[in-house]
Parts: C-alpha cells; sequence; structure tokens
C-alpha cells in the first residue's frame, strides 16, 4: 500500500507550460527573432552574428551545352546561371548605336518596342535577363506560372546590367571581312551584326537573399563565357561561326558585386538595448520575411597593380567603390548604421573578385 502525502489546496501549482522551439517559432516568428537579437551578443537563429555572411563556393563551366556557366551556393541558396549566346543580324536600314543603348526598356517590354533584327533580339536587347524559380525550391513557391519574384528579380537584374555596364558592347559586335589589306581597324569596318546573350537563372534553392547571389552567378558565367568566333562572308552574305575558335566576353575592369541588408525592428524599451531594429548582413528567407527595410549596396573591385599583393594580406591590392545604395520601406535606417553595412559591403566584394580570380577560365 502506498502512502500519499496529499499537499495544500493553496501550494498546487499548474505544470509550466512548454514547447518545442520549432513550435515558438511557428507561433509567434517576430518574438522568436526578437529573443534571438536582444541578446548579448546578439545571436541568430541561424547561429550567425548579424555582421556576418553565409559562406559561399562557386564553380563555373559546369554546363556544357552553355557558352558560359556558374553555380553559387550561399548557406541554402543555390542558383546557377547559363549564358546563351545568339546572332542578331543588322538588317539594311538599321541604326546598330539603338543596339547599343544600355538606357533600354525591361525585359517585360523588351520585345514590344519596335523592329527587330534577323536574329530575334529587339532594339537594345542585346543582354537579356532572365529569372526561373525551380518547383521545389521553395515551399512559398509552388509549381505555376512566373510570380512576381521571378519578375522583379528579372528586372533588377536587368538594371544591375545597365547601371554597371558590365559587358564591354565592343566584345558583342560582329563587322564585316577585312578588304585584303590587313587593316584590322574597327573605324573602317561595318557592323554586321552582334552578339544577343540571354543570361538564364535558375534558383534551384531558395532561401532568402537570391539577389546576391544571382548576381554574382552573372558575373561569373560571364566572365567564364566563350563566343565562337563570328565572321561575315560577303558572297553569301551571312555570318558564319567557326565552332573550333572562340574568343571571351570582355568586361568592365572594376567587378560590380551586391550585398544585402536586412533591417529588424527590436522593441523600445529599458530591458533592452538602446536601439529599436538592428541590420543583419547576408538575411535567409526567415529573416527576409520579417524585415520591414531592405538595405542593397553595390561595389565595384579592381586589382590595384599599385598597391601589389601579397600572400600574408591577399586583399591588399584591390581597390573597392562603392558605385549604388538602393533601399527599400521606411526610414529607419540611420548614417552611422549605412557606414557599418558600407564597411561590410566593400569587403564582401573583394572576397567575391578574389574567389573569381581563383577560378581558372575555360580552355580557347
Amino acid at each position: 500500500m502506498s502512502i500519499l502525502t496529499p499537499q495544500p489546496a493553496g501550494d498546487s501549482l499548474p505544470p509550466p507550460l512548454t514547447f518545442s522551439t520549432s513550435l515558438f517559432r511557428q507561433i509567434s516568428p517576430a518574438l522568436y527573432l526578437e529573443r534571438h537579437l536582444t541578446h548579448s551578443p546578439p545571436t541568430r537563429p541561424n547561429g550567425r552574428s548579424p555582421s556576418q555572411c553565409r559562406d559561399f563556393t562557386l564553380t563555373t563551366n559546369s554546363l556544357s551545352h552553355a557558352h558560359g556557366s556558374a553555380v553559387v551556393r550561399a548557406g541554402d541558396t543555390a542558383v546557377v546561371c547559363g549564358i546563351r549566346g545568339e546572332i542578331l543580324t543588322v538588317a539594311p536600314g538599321d541604326d546598330p548605336s539603338r543596339f547599343e543603348s544600355y538606357h533600354c526598356p525591361p525585359t517585360s517590354a523588351t520585345h514590344a518596342c519596335g523592329s527587330r533584327g534577323a536574329g530575334g533580339a529587339s532594339w537594345g536587347g542585346l543582354i537579356i535577363p532572365n529569372v526561373e524559380l525551380s518547383t521545389g525550391c521553395s515551399k512559398k513557391y509552388p509549381l505555376g506560372p512566373p510570380g512576381g519574384l521571378a519578375q522583379t528579380l528579372s528586372d533588377q537584374l536587368h538594371e544591375l546590367v545597365n547601371v554597371t555596364k558590365l559587358v564591354s558592347l565592343d566584345s558583342l559586335r560582329i563587322y564585316d571581312s577585312d578588304d585584303g589589306s590587313g587593316s584590322s581597324l574597327a573605324s573602317t569596318k561595318k557592323i554586321k551584326g552582334y552578339w544577343s546573350l540571354y543570361l538564364d537563372v535558375l534558383c534551384i534553392s531558395l532561401d532568402g537573399n537570391i539577389l546576391d547571389a544571382a548576381w554574382y552567378a552573372i558575373v561569373a558565367a560571364l566572365k567564364s563565357s566563350r563566343l565562337p568566333l563570328a565572321s561575315w562572308n560577303q558572297t553569301e552574305e551571312r555570318i558564319f561561326c567557326q565552332a573550333l575558335l572562340n574568343h571571351p566576353i570582355s568586361l568592365r575592369q572594376s567587378l560590380p558585386f551586391t550585398t544585402t541588408f536586412a533591417l529588424i525592428p527590436l522593441p523600445n524599451s529599458e530591458n533592452h538595448r538602446k536601439e529599436t531594429a538592428i541590420l543583419l548582413n547576408d538575411p535567409d528567407s526567415y529573416e527576409e520575411g520579417e524585415a520591414c527595410e531592405i538595405l542593397t549596396i553595390l561595389c565595384t573591385t579592381e586589382f590595384d597593380p599599385a598597391q601589389g599583393d601579397s600572400p600574408r594580406f591577399p586583399l591588399a591590392g584591390l581597390r573597392t567603390r562603392v558605385e549604388k545604395i538602393e533601399k527599400r520601406g521606411g526610414w529607419n535606417i540611420g548614417l552611422t548604421q549605412i557606414e557599418s553595412c558600407l564597411d561590410l559591403a566593400t569587403s564582401k566584394a573583394a572576397r567575391y573578385f578574389q574567389s573569381l580570380a581563383k577560378e581558372q577560365p575555360a580552355p580557347l
């Protein structure tokens, strides 16, 4: 027989209500993120500090059927970019300067802005990015037609191509044949066609900050691209390509890279930090959903021979400059926070440039 000692009614307490961390995140995602960021020091749910970005990997020339390709993985976000070049023939009476305009309409209106050449691209449409979210890349984007994110991202990448003038359009021109005098001056030649580049970006896994990964994949794919050597045949009045000979796509010397930050609001009370918001570098999908503002910084990086390079300081010979700052949302980001973001963006751009330089170019 067991002896039970009854407890007084006043001392009986209900058992504490406990639930798992994953359930807490689903019930109140904002409070869950807030509890992590109000600790000292603040730590994000993924284990990173607010200023820390995800490790990234780069692989170029993975697609044998493309003129250039790159695979970029940053955490659980992975994108593949393939470069496909097509010949655009300049018809008699066409003005070639209109093809070379970087201030052309976005991709959604490219095919509705006037006449077209025989090759397919319309006026100003020499470089055409397109983004596709693969089935299963994220539970937020089910199977169906292209949604708002894919279209918006395509327009953002198109704007970056225009603003940065990433590609030297001279490498896309196709001139007529030499007259036999041996002169190779471009001023004495006529433009008979262009290479039109289709930048196809496929997101195979999406966990936030797809803009940085997609843009880095585009820059890496363009840098590794090789186009067949195209020439104008005077006899047949057509453009022919030599499969055994190719040439690279010329890019600007200072390569542009983007860095994205997310501003997370915090409670303003005496028990917490004085900050009412905190910036997170390279946000994931969960952090983007709780952000009140998004800050994107565009930096250009190039190697400065005057500064040299050192095995002990591999980034000493790089020169980085801020080109553009874009912010979406309210007005909570202060100048002090923007200055700290500029330092992180320039450092990340230098790392991107260094990793891109390690990739070996495709064989000629």
